[in-house]
C-alpha cells in the first residue's frame, strides 16, 4: 500500500477543511496517510500521527498544505531520503506549490495515479568560518542572504568565486540564489528569472550603491565566498530560505556551494514552468 505523508500548516485558515478532503480522497485510492505528530494532534487526527523524524523513512511521497514556505521546509526535511514533494497552495503567490485549491480534485487524481514527473532541484550548503571554526548551516532550496539590519549603514561585501576576487559591493546585502529561488527575493531585488532546468546559481546585490552592479550567474560547480571589507560592521545577518536567521560577526567569512542533496519536486505533465510563470506574474488589466 502506498503511504503518503501530509504536512499541513495549522496556521492557514482553510487547512482543516482541505486536510479532511485530502484524507477522504486518499481513502478512495486505498492510500495510507501519515501526519507529523504535533500537527496531527492539533488538527484532531491523532490516529494518523507519526514522529516527524521518522516520516521520511515511512512515506513514498510528501504532500504539503500551505504556502511555499511550508513546501521549502518539508522538501529539505525529506531530501536525504529522496522523497518527492507536492504542494497544495494555501498561500499567496505559490511558485513551488503545484495544486491550487480550485483544482484540488483534478490535482489529487493526477498525483495518485502517477500522472506527473519529478524535477530534481539544486540545493545550497553554507558554512560560516569564525575564529578558524567551521559552522555548517541547514541546506537552502531558494537562497542564502547576507544583509544588514534595519538600522545599520550599508555594508561592503567582498565576493570571491572559486577563490578569485570578483567584486566589492557597497550595498544592503547579497543574495545567493538557486534557479528555483530566482523567482523569490532575488527577483524582487532586480535579479533575472532562471529556468529551474538550469543548475546554476545567481548572485544579486540588494540596493547596491553602484550603477554598474548587476546580477551574476555562475555554474553550480563554482564556490562562492563572501567576506566583509572592513571589520567595523555590526547587526549583519545571514538567512537561509528567509526562515533561519544567523547573526554574523565582522570577521566571519561565508562559503556557499552546491549541496550533495537534491530537492525532488512533483510537476504535472500538462503544467510547465513557463505556464506557471505566466499565471503567477500576470497583471489584471
Amino acid at each position: 500500500m502506498q503511504i503518503i505523508g501530509i504536512y499541513p500548516n495549522p496556521k492557514k485558515a482553510a487547512v482543516s477543511t482541505i486536510l479532511k478532503h485530502v484524507i477522504e480522497h486518499c481513502a478512495k485510492y486505498a492510500i495510507k496517510v501519515l501526519i507529523p505528530e504535533e500537527e496531527a494532534i492539533e488538527l484532531h487526527y491523532p490516529e494518523l500521527a507519526c514522529s516527524r523524524k521518522e516520516m521520511p523513512h515511512k512515506i513514498s511521497l510528501a504532500l504539503t498544505l500551505g504556502g511555499d514556505g511550508t513546501l521549502l521546509n518539508v522538501a529539505k526535511e525529506v531530501a536525504s531520503a529522496e522523497i518527492p514533494v507536492c504542494g497544495i497552495n494555501l498561500g499567496q503567490l505559490g511558485f513551488l506549490t503545484h495544486i491550487e485549491v480550485s483544482k484540488i480534485q483534478a490535482g489529487l487524481d493526477q498525483l495518485f495515479t502517477g500522472d506527473y514527473r519529478i524535477e530534481e532541484r539544486l540545493m545550497l550548503e553554507t558554512v560560516i568560518t569564525r575564529d578558524q571554526e567551521a559552522i555548517a548551516l541547514p541546506p537552502a532550496l531558494n537562497d542564502v542572504v547576507v544583509a544588514k539590519g534595519g538600522f545599520s549603514r550599508l555594508i561592503r561585501l567582498n565576493l570571491f568565486i572559486d577563490e578569485q576576487f570578483t567584486e566589492t559591493y557597497p550595498a544592503d546585502g547579497l543574495i545567493v540564489a538557486t534557479s528555483t529561488g530566482s523567482t523569490g527575493y532575488s527577483l524582487s531585488a532586480g535579479g533575472p528569472i532562471i529556468s529551474p532546468n538550469l543548475k546554476v546559481t545567481v548572485i544579486t546585490p540588494i540596493c547596491p550603491h553602484s550603477l554598474n552592479a548587476r546580477s551574476l550567474i555562475i555554474s553550480e560547480e563554482e564556490i562562492v565566498k563572501i567576506s566583509f571589507q572592513a571589520a567595523t560592521h555590526d547587526d549583519v545577518a545571514l538567512t537561509v530560505d528567509g526562515q533561519k536567521v544567523y547573526s554574523l560577526m565582522a570577521d566571519d567569512s561565508i562559503l556557499v556551494r552546491r549541496s550533495p542533496l537534491r530537492a525532488r519536486l512533483v510537476r504535472f505533465l500538462d503544467n510547465g514552468f513557463y505556464e506557471t510563470l505566466h499565471s503567477k506574474l500576470r497583471r489584471d488589466d
